[in-house]
């Protein structure tokens, strides 16, 4: 059984995280936002991880970080691969590799989207406010949706 490998995302991982972004996204980035963060993964303000198996992307996240904080911008996953854990392993990536000043993660997400909204919920994120229709309509919803604004602090690891 071949396994699924997790990993910081590189900049030759951009164009596969743009077809995966447009394929799983309501409203997604374009192709060209998604290739233009490139020159950012090297400075750290934009970081990600993806999630692989024999080479063929299933899963991404993107995040910013400024300061103390890091904003998760686009998490996706395959659907083919959903319900897989997926989500949760590329999330785990993150955190593991997100830089040691960073105290707190954020992230929206459309109050609609119960998956996320669980898989979030395990991964310790609570919910801090929301957005009054901050999602604008697609053509599933022609109605602007509200987002749910969630935040997760990361404690520092004690040490003895």
């Amino acid at each position: 059984m071949l396994q699924f490998i997790a990993r910081p995302m590189r900049v030759d991982d951009l164009p596969a995280v743009a077809v995966l972004e447009n394929a799983v996204q309501l409203d997604p980035w374009t192709h060209a936002q998604v290739l233009d963060i490139a020159p950012m993964l090297h400075t750290g303000e934009y970081i990600g991880t993806v999630v692989e198996q024999s080479g063929q992307l299933l899963a991404y996240v993107l995040a910013r970080t400024m300061l103390d904080e890091c904003e998760i911008l686009s998490v996706g996953v395959a659907e083919c691969m959903r319900g897989r854990g997926l989500g949760k392993q590329v999330l785990w990536q993150l955190f593991e590799q997100l830089p040691t000043d960073i105290m707190t993660v954020h992230l929206e997400v459309r109050v609609s989207n119960e998956p996320a909204l669980k898989l979030y919920q395990t991964m310790g994120f609570v919910e801090v406010g929301r957005r009054k229709g901050y999602y604008a309509p697609v053509p599933s919803m022609p109605e602007r949706e509200d987002a749910r604004l969630m935040s997760k602090s990361i404690q520092p690891e004690t040490t003895l």
